[in-house]
């Protein structure tokens, strides 16, 4: 529909407009901005039967161009409506934002699984960029996996996180539907689960790695030894109790303790963590954790000048904030060490070191539902991952005769804490 006049209708112009225009009875009104730069329309569309208006440049300086612009976008508009699709779309980016909101201002005292959904969406918020709701699609929810993928603290997403990942996902878009938000959830990508091994360090890559860390850690310059020292026994701590890189992260030294076993002689080195799976005791493969963790100690007390405070992040930079990442520092190790990949040809990362810890847990034959317990996991997840590894079904402990039931462990100070 053209114009019957060069200036159909001229509408008193206000102190932002330059120029204006209307057409069909001021349902599309096509004006010029004082404040820009360049002289190009805008169009700003009412459809009938709806609440608010639709604004848009028209991205050109010619009039009629303009017009047959905003005269296009009435008629996609038009059939929008009378197919009962949403007009209009906030930003994926507010949506989030007010979701949020909406998850901190709950009565009920807020749940660990509810912090790591907040977590997660902030950190995909920017992904999304200027991305309106209406606009998500499949693709757009896979350019979304790709670039977390990418951004991985692990070098590598899991299917199982992924998943979770999708739960989240869909949970804040069933949401932006009962707001009115969107119509219907987007249909999100299958995700690819056919090889479910996680990869991990076989005993001669694992032996390669350990003795490699002698070399790794002879270096002239006194802060490079330091930081060095630090990542070698958070290695060693992480592959002997398959603590989560997020609990490893949250851990002072007020969370280590020793524990009796079940015969009430033997003292075994416990860390008390708190992860996605709330907090738990987890009872060490090996007692020589306490070496690798006086090693730790023995730093900051050189650095404080005495012993320091048990509120203290163990894995800590100099001026006692908690370590965020090993990412770079791990990737150097391995790399240099030559067991980056496994046999499979996968990368390896340093999730790597709790999957480690479960592999040789299951082949030295510890009970599932114990090693479950330990890791915070459950035995489900453990035959579906490390099933490769359950022709070892012996019914051991965890620490071979060493469990932690009751009053009877009541744990115990470390003497040089």
């Amino acid at each position: 529909m053209e114009p019957t006049s060069p200036a159909e209708k001229r509408p008193r112009k206000s102190k932002e407009t330059l120029d204006s225009r209307t057409f069909r009875d001021g349902q599309i009104y096509l004006y010029r901005r004082q404040d820009y730069k360049k002289q190009i329309w805008f169009c700003r569309i009412k459809v009938p039967n709806t609440k608010g208006y639709v604004f848009k440049s028209t991205q050109t300086s010619d009039e009629h161009a303009a017009y047959k612009f905003a005269d296009d976008l009435f008629n996609q508009s038009l059939v929008q409506v009378m197919n009962g699709e949403q007009l209009g779309s906030k930003r994926v980016s507010f949506a989030i934002n007010e979701y949020i909101t909406r998850l901190n201002n709950g009565t009920a005292p807020q749940k660990y699984s509810t912090t790591l959904r907040i977590q997660f969406l902030e950190r995909i918020l920017p992904l999304f960029n200027k991305t309106l709701i209406k606009d998500v699609k499949t693709a757009t929810l896979m350019d979304i996996y790709d670039a977390m993928q990418i951004n991985a603290r692990s070098g590598q997403l899991s299917p199982n996180t992924i998943q979770r990942y999708s739960t989240d996902l869909k949970q804040f878009f069933a949401w932006c539907v009962e707001r009115g938000y969107l119509q219907k959830i987007p249909k999100f990508p299958k995700i690819q689960t056919n090889d479910n091994r996680r990869p991990h360090f076989n005993n001669a890559d694992y032996s390669k790695l350990t003795r490699f860390m002698r070399e790794f850690i002879k270096y002239n310059n006194p802060n490079i030894v330091r930081d060095r020292t630090i990542l070698i026994n958070y290695v060693l701590i992480l592959s002997n109790t398959g603590i989560r890189v997020g609990e490893a992260r949250n851990l002072k030294w007020r969370d280590v303790h020793k524990i009796k076993g079940e015969d009430q002689t033997k003292l075994e080195m416990a860390l008390f963590v708190q992860g996605k799976t709330g907090k738990r005791e987890v009872v060490s493969r090996t007692n020589e954790i306490e070496t690798y963790l006086k090693r730790i100690h023995d730093i900051r007390r050189t650095e404080l000048g005495k012993n320091p405070d048990l509120d203290e992040h163990i894995f800590c930079n100099r001026d006692g904030s908690p370590i965020n990442s090993f990412k770079t520092s791990f990737g150097q190790l391995i790399k240099s060490a030559g067991v980056e990949f496994d046999s499979h040809g996968n990368r390896r990362s340093i999730y790597s070191l709790r999957h480690t810890y479960a592999t040789f847990r299951i082949q030295e034959g510890v009970n599932h539902y114990i090693l479950a317990k330990n890791m915070g996991t459950s035995v489900e997840m453990l035959e579906k991952h490390y099933g490769h590894t359950t022709n070892v079904t012996s019914a051991a402990e965890l620490t071979k005769g060493g469990t932690f039931r009751g009053d009877k462990n009541k744990a115990s100070a470390i003497d040089w804490l």
